[in-house]
């Protein structure tokens, strides 16, 4: 249930990110909440899971956003395998130093994209702003932990169990044998 949960929640973030948040004109100054996304699951669910989740994240994000396509999958894989890696070599596992960490990986798989873009497709991009880079990142840093809050809820919501045993009542194939 979980991974249904978190891939719904992913696709609704996606659509949110490419529908609202792109075609604005303040779309410099825009959070990329599937990257929010993208953090929690390498900070707090496992691989398997993560990898279920992500990759039709990736495939609708790629799709809907309209830019070379596999930008994104590059992004938001090597954004969660890095944050993967550092992650568990931290002594701790605080949501609020984990807050930094995302924003300057954020920082730096943006920037690595852009000169890999920048490498095979020269000419294609709007120029590196450094200024812009950083609102996103402050912006990423900002909507960390509200967003994780809510995958939070969502992750314990979805562990709950629909029909517990005790309510369900198992009844013998006999009714009217005796029990001695």
């Amino acid at each position: 249930m979980v991974v249904v949960f978190f891939i719904l929640a992913g696709i609704l973030l996606v659509v949110l990110q490419t529908t609202v948040f792109m075609p604005s004109p303040v779309s410099s100054f825009s959070p990329d909440l599937h990257y929010v996304f993208v953090a929690y699951l390498a900070l707090r669910l496992d691989l398997v899971r993560s990898l279920l989740i992500l990759f039709p994240l990736v495939c609708v994000l790629d799709v809907l956003s309209g830019t070379v396509l596999g930008t994104y999958a590059l992004s938001c894989f090597s954004g969660y395998f890095l944050l993967q890696q550092i992650s568990s070599k931290l002594p701790v596992n605080e949501l609020l130093y984990q807050i930094p960490l995302i924003s300057l990986i954020y920082l730096a798989v943006s920037w690595a994209l852009y000169l890999f873009l920048e490498f095979f497709a020269p000419g294609q991009q709007a120029a590196w702003a450094w200024w812009k880079m950083v609102i996103h990142m402050v912006l990423v840093a900002g909507a960390t932990y509200p967003l994780f809050f809510l995958f939070d809820l969502l992750q314990k919501y979805s562990h709950r169990n629909f029909l517990p045993r005790n309510k369900l009542r198992l009844r013998s194939d006999n009714r009217r044998r005796r029990t001695t």
